[in-house]
């Protein structure tokens, strides 16, 4: 379990360039990680607490497609022309060397319990995509989980784009590569490519979900596992939205379970599989 610490010196750096409204969601991300997060790993490994469950967890993928994109995109690709929804992610530009510092305290914890679910299903070799990737902590973890397989990540924000390669190349990570896209509009050539994908604490942040659950279905390959990590608990809904649709940059909505079930069935999956990983937070796993 992590020990979270405030970085002082980055939270007056985010006041000092007019990030006030995110330096105060960073603040309060700390602190629910602290005094509930944290705690609920703790319950949840001594079996005291028992997550809420819908529908039944898939079993195994059997065999991955490997490496390619890896081999042949060694640097990032980017967009050869602005989207139309980079308005969208523009902040994350500015804050894409300090995002990291401030949400990880909130994010590690439920990454490490989704990963203690995510990781049985895959084999070694699967070639993952990850939506949202942002500086690229999570594709890291997974690189290191599949060192036969790889992780392509894909952000709208080409500064975080750059950033994650960066990362990936200061921890000598190979199996992976990245490209800016559209998550609603992602390149042709990933179609049927992928095994599985995750979206990792975005999925809040698209304005077209019903059109991005269809581009994730379009790029899994047959039997492929979306894994969408997001607030889905009415309760959470509903006491995080003030201040999620004024400080954090790009909010659109958050979803409940139920919202998350009939968007992806509706779109075409054939299975849905729902657990809360920690208070609040539930992972979603549908079937192609």
């Amino acid at each position: 379990m992590s020990n979270p610490t405030i970085n002082w010196a980055l939270f007056q750096d985010l006041l000092k360039n007019s990030h006030c409204p995110f330096a105060l969601l960073a603040t309060q991300m700390f602190l629910y990680s602290l005094g509930v997060l944290q705690p609920a790993q703790l319950l949840k490994s001594a079996g005291i607490y028992r997550p809420r469950e819908l529908g039944l967890l898939p079993s195994s993928l059997k065999q991955g497609s490997g490496q390619l994109y890896s081999l042949d995109h060694s640097l990032p690709t980017l967009l050869e022309y602005p989207s139309p929804e980079y308005s969208q992610v523009a902040q994350f530009d500015e804050l894409s060397t300090l995002y990291e510092a401030y949400v990880a305290n909130f994010t590690q914890p439920i990454i490490t319990e989704a990963l203690n679910i995510i990781e049985p299903l895959l084999p070694m070799s699967a070639r993952v995509l990850d939506l949202s990737c942002g500086p690229g902590t999570e594709l890291a973890r997974l690189a290191r989980i599949l060192p036969g397989g790889e992780i392509v990540g894909v952000d709208l924000s080409a500064v975080m784009i750059e950033t994650a390669h960066r990362n990936a190349r200061a921890t000598r990570l190979t199996n992976v590569s990245f490209f800016q896209a559209d998550v609603a509009a992602m390149p042709q050539h990933f179609s049927s490519r992928f095994d599985a994908l995750l979206c990792s604490l975005a999925f809040h942040h698209y304005p077209r979900p019903i059109t991005a659950a269809r581009e994730m279905r379009r790029v899994l390959a047959p039997s492929g596992l979306a894994f969408i990590i997001d607030p889905g608990i009415s309760w959470f809904n509903q006491l995080a939205e003030p201040l999620a649709s004024w400080a954090d940059p790009g909010w659109v909505s958050f979803y409940s379970a139920e919202d998350f079930h009939r968007i992806f069935m509706g779109t075409g999956f054939s299975d849905f599989y729902w657990t809360e990983l920690l208070p609040g937070i539930g992972l979603s796993i549908v079937t192609k």
